[in-house]
């Protein structure tokens, strides 16, 4: 594992760790393959339900900005791997650390409505909203979409947490 990606998964457990004390009691973190075959985190239990929970730290738009943004979401149909990406993992809700809150979103929901998104486009590629990126000049096979906030926003099971 390079140092860059062991630094980036040690930011991220910090992240999981500040959302899941604030907001799940009897929470049990997810083992390495858990993590990286069925894209959860911590699973525990949120407004009386046992969930399953990936949560998603601030993210820049390009790797070379300065700072993260907080108006879009890149959401992975395809992990660099070429195998499935976290929106069809097996977490129920995926949480996207918002600059002033948490946003708790039902995966499968925002899975149906980034690919009714793409569908009716035709399936563009690109490095813009609902477009599909990949990284494959650079030997990976990812493919990840870029989704505003303000649509995630109005799907129907979602819930705002304070920070």
């Amino acid at each position: 594992m390079s140092s860059e990606w062991k630094s980036f998964r040690e930011k991220g457990r910090i992240v999981e760790r500040i959302f899941t004390q604030k907001h799940l009691t009897n929470a049990v973190e997810s083992n390495n393959f858990q993590d990286y075959n069925e894209h959860w985190d911590v699973q525990g239990d949120l407004d009386g339900r046992t969930l399953k929970f990936d949560v998603k730290g601030l993210k820049k738009t390009n790797r070379w900005d300065a700072n993260t943004q907080d108006n879009n979401a890149w959401v992975e149909g395809t992990n660099v791997h070429g195998r499935p990406g976290w929106i069809k993992g097996k977490a129920d809700y995926i949480v996207f650390e918002r600059n002033d809150y948490w946003l708790v979103v039902n995966r499968e929901e925002l899975f149906k409505f980034i690919w009714s998104q793409l569908e009716s486009r035709g399936f563009p590629k690109g490095k813009e909203i609902y477009h599909i990126y990949d990284r494959s000049r650079w030997g990976k096979k990812d493919k990840i979409t870029l989704v505003p906030y303000t649509d995630i926003e109005k799907l129907k099971d979602i819930k705002k947490l304070n920070k």
